[in-house]
């Protein structure tokens, strides 16, 4: 277990850790994508497919400058579980970021991924990024209504109706 950066707490007093992700936390990503329901996992790759073990390797194994990934654990019987994950990556290395962002599904809508997109916003400026992008499903209406909430501007893509896309000027 890895020391949080933050501990938020849920609306029912439930303590999560908000830390970057590490090589270590194989297992936890491994397991949390694993867990999402088809729905969730769709939203989030815009696919049905899921993840290999190759490309969790790659998630968890970020750079922590060219691309931050903040990952939200809880205690559950003692264990560490994954709840949630926000990340960005800049295009080259530069001023520009594209933003992911998935909850757990019984953590959705109870603010957790307000606070990890926060965090992330954070992370961003800190970093150096002047432009966050990112793509969403157009009727992923929590993520959609979420990014507008924070800022975000929302724009159909002009190629694709089912898809929305959000940035932001930091």
């Amino acid at each position: 277990m890895h020391d949080p950066i933050e501990t938020w707490t849920a609306a029912d007093g439930t303590a999560v850790a908000i830390r970057p992700i590490a090589v270590d936390d194989f297992e936890l990503e491994l397991a949390f994508t694993q867990a999402l329901s088809p729905a969730s996992g769709y939203q989030r790759l815009l696919s049905a497919r899921r993840l290999s073990r190759a490309e969790i390797e790659r998630l968890v194994g970020v750079d922590g400058d060219c691309e931050v990934a903040l990952i939200a654990t809880t205690l559950q019987e003692g264990r560490e579980r994954q709840v949630g994950v926000a990340r960005f990556v800049r295009e080259a290395c530069g001023e520009t970021a594209e933003i992911a962002l998935v909850v757990a599904d019984e953590w959705q809508g109870r603010g957790l991924g307000r606070r990890l997109l926060h965090g992330l916003i954070a992370s961003a400026r800190r970093h150096g990024v002047r432009h966050l992008v990112g793509t969403t499903l157009s009727d992923n209406v929590a993520m959609v209504g979420l990014a507008h909430a924070l800022g975000f501007h929302t724009a159909m893509d002009r190629g694709w109706a089912t898809l929305t896309n959000v940035s932001m000027r930091l």
